[in-house]
């Protein structure tokens, strides 16, 4: 059984910015897809879970970017299970050049939900047989505690659409990090790239309804949050931007 899983990619054209930067989002594209497969190998994939009537939805992740993906860059990407406890299944990642330069790192905790329920269950009820990786360093924290969000400083509104929902029936965890850009906009990100992020999803987005998106910006800190008409929390991230060279 193979503990950790890599493979190499070459970031797309379509995956970058106006700077040839990879976008945050397509970083969690990787981190998706790439966990993916290696849990298919584990036989732990969407098709085997759905049989059982489970799938796998991120609930909190930890990022830490070293320096930006660029465009035509040979990017290898390693990713491996941690060890499951009553409620959450960690997931770490790390991306670098070929040559061993950091580009970034994350951890990552995902919960078991009914598919029908949409309830949590937990991983000791579950046989998952993931392999013992407590050998293996942790490249970052994982996010026991959920962000904060300061005192909004810009508001907009948003609807889900057909491109936001993924196979699961709801917006796509890699989604919100979009929405979070966009909130940031051209002019934060014109020089800058996201540095530390923390993010919490509270509560799936399954409706097309409008959402509240509220952004806090101070220096180089920033929170973000994303609730429902009523106020409802789906989503809540802080993090850091640094200047990119």
């Amino acid at each position: 059984m193979n503990k950790q899983y890599s493979e190499t990619f070459i970031v797309r054209a379509t995956d970058c910015d106006v700077k040839r930067r990879m976008r945050p989002a397509a970083l969690f594209v990787a981190m998706q897809e790439g966990g993916e497969r290696h849990a298919v190998a584990l036989g732990v994939g969407y098709d085997a879970m759905m049989a059982r009537g489970l799938f796998f939805a991120l609930t909190r992740i930890h990022v830490r970017f070293d320096r930006a993906p660029r465009c035509g860059e040979r990017v290898v990407h390693t990713t491996w299970p941690g060890a499951t406890n009553r409620f959450f299944c960690p997931r770490y990642h790390t991306f670098t050049l070929e040559d061993g330069t950091p580009l970034a790192s994350a951890g990552a905790l995902w919960v078991m939900l009914d598919m029908n329920e949409r309830k949590i269950v937990s991983p000791n009820m579950v046989d998952l047989h993931f392999p013992d990786t407590s050998a293996i360093l942790s490249p970052v924290e994982l996010p026991l505690r959920l962000p904060r969000m300061e005192a909004a400083s810009e508001q907009l509104t948003r609807t889900p659409t057909y491109s936001d929902y993924d196979v699961n029936g709801h917006v796509n965890n890699t989604r919100y990090i979009g929405y979070l850009c966009d909130a940031l906009g051209h002019e934060a990100l014109d020089g800058h790239y996201i540095g530390e992020l923390v993010a919490g999803y509270e509560k799936e987005i399954r409706e097309p309804r409008p959402l509240t998106l509220s952004l806090s910006r101070s220096g180089d800190r920033f929170s973000f949050l994303i609730a429902s008409e009523a106020g409802e929390k789906h989503f809540v991230a802080s993090g850091t931007l640094r200047e990119e060279v």
